[in-house]
């Protein structure tokens, strides 16, 4: 699966583009466009992009989680290792400070994942300011020279990035 991103640079072109997705077959949820006019996507029913395409969301969630579970597992065993506590308290506690370091980890890394702009559509920030519409579409590989050429009818100047993704389908990876 690849994500194609682009900007159309005017709403006529990017509703050209989602007609013409939608009769090849691809779904509104495999298409995730960026505005700064929200409205203006929403009366052209066009599917925006959600909090996960738009934001680091999921990557610094992943990382909090992972750092907190290690630093869970560190404090755990540093429980263990004193002298009255360790015989007490036993592996409950190993597990219970790992559970607790993922839970907070992952709740802090989400916190700081909503704030952060994905790093794909942060470098798009200047062509939003001025009206242009960020388009990420997920199109199957094999598929790649039609949709490039269908893209190219509606916007011949576009830059298409092409990003190889491993989530939102099964076989993806």
């Amino acid at each position: 699966m690849k994500r194609l991103v682009f900007l159309a640079p005017t709403l006529e072109q990017a509703q050209n583009v989602v007609e013409d997705l939608r009769k090849m077959d691809i779904p509104d949820e495999k298409m995730h466009v960026v505005a700064k006019d929200h409205q203006m996507l929403q009366d052209a029913n066009i599917h925006e992009a959600t909090e996960m395409e738009t934001s680091e969301l999921e990557s610094d969630m992943d990382w909090g989680m992972v750092s907190g579970g290690t630093i869970g597992v560190i404090a755990g065993l540093a429980v263990l290792g004193t002298a009255p506590f360790g015989l007490v308290l036993g592996g409950g506690t190993l597990l219970t400070l790992s559970l607790l370091g993922i839970g907070f980890g992952g709740w802090l890394g989400k916190m700081i994942g909503e704030d952060t702009p994905n790093a794909l559509i942060e470098k798009y920030e200047h062509a939003l300011d001025d009206g242009q519409i960020v388009m990420m579409i997920d199109v199957p590989a094999e598929r790649l020279p039609e949709f490039h050429h269908m893209i190219r009818g509606h916007c011949p100047k576009a830059l298409i990035e092409s990003v190889h993704i491993f989530h939102d389908d099964p076989l993806a990876a």
